[in-house]
């Protein structure tokens, strides 16, 4: 095939995924549910062929079309959505701002980090700054820590949530030292994370702070930093995991008794 033949068919597949795009972008707006599915799904499967037709349509276009618009252009991944999903982030729309910010956060731009960390600190919608500390986490990029732990004083709960559940991915000194703190946060689910996340990465610094969580108002923390203390497997904690164990009922006495099991080798099977 000449050079000629083969930019002509080029030109032939590009203008019919064009069109393609056209017809799924004009059933986004199809009353049926089912049918709307299909069509955003169509339109990730065409993936750059689409990111054009769709920018060209959303940015006039009604607050459900730049919600899914943004969901879809997310999932592409395609860079040249960036200024479009940029702009979102002054909409209106607290829906459409929310999933702009997810939309960013599957880019893998590395200038992204300085815009999410601005929606992080500033949006009035919990939900939107959320989902900030859930695609700066998603960048993986740790330059976002002080951003992320800045986060974790929030007055809502689930943004600490979101913040220090992004920090898994950035682990740095700052984010070990931030998650070690949360240990104290007020909200239980808070504490039940940050003890999660001394697990995943074996902190043991975190030694004094966990036993002292094994004493915990919620059992779930309770059971959760019990085993996290077995998983960093220092023989300090067996005295306090022993008083646990004996002392409570449930899924942190059994949690008790799992981390002894590793500590020590041992079947706890009553109190020792």
């Amino acid at each position: 095939m000449s050079k000629l033949a083969l930019a002509s068919l080029c030109a032939g597949l590009l203008s019919c995924a064009a069109q393609q795009a056209e017809y799924y972008i004009d059933q986004l707006a199809d009353p049926r549910r089912q049918v709307r599915l299909d069509a955003s799904h169509a339109l990730v499967q065409l993936g750059s062929a689409a990111v054009e037709p769709l920018l060209d349509r959303a940015t006039a276009g009604s607050d459900s079309l730049r919600y899914i618009t943004a969901q879809i252009l997310g999932q592409i991944g395609d860079r040249r959505a960036t200024p479009f999903l940029k702009s979102l982030l002054r909409d209106d729309n607290r829906y459409v701002r929310e999933q702009a910010v997810r939309a960013l956060g599957q880019l893998d731009d590395p200038h992204l980090h300085a815009t999410l960390a601005s929606v992080l600190a500033d949006d009035s919608v919990p939900e939107v700054r959320g989902a900030a500390a859930w695609s700066l986490g998603n960048l993986r990029d740790t330059t976002a820590v002080p951003s992320l732990v800045r986060a974790l004083v929030d007055t809502i709960p689930s943004v600490r949530r979101q913040a220090l559940a992004a920090l898994q991915f950035l682990w740095t000194s700052e984010a070990e030292a931030a998650t070690l703190a949360a240990l104290r946060d007020r909200d239980d689910n808070v504490r039940y994370i940050a003890a999660q996340l001394l697990g995943h990465h074996r902190t043991h610094r975190a030694l004094d702070a966990l036993c002292l969580a094994l004493t915990d108002d919620n059992i779930w923390v309770r059971a959760e930093s019990a085993r996290t203390l077995g998983r960093i497997g220092d023989t300090t904690a067996v005295r306090p995991l022993e008083r646990m164990f004996a002392e409570r009922e449930g899924p942190d006495h059994e949690a008790a008794k799992e981390a002894l099991h590793l500590l020590t080798g041992l079947n706890y099977a009553v109190a020792p």
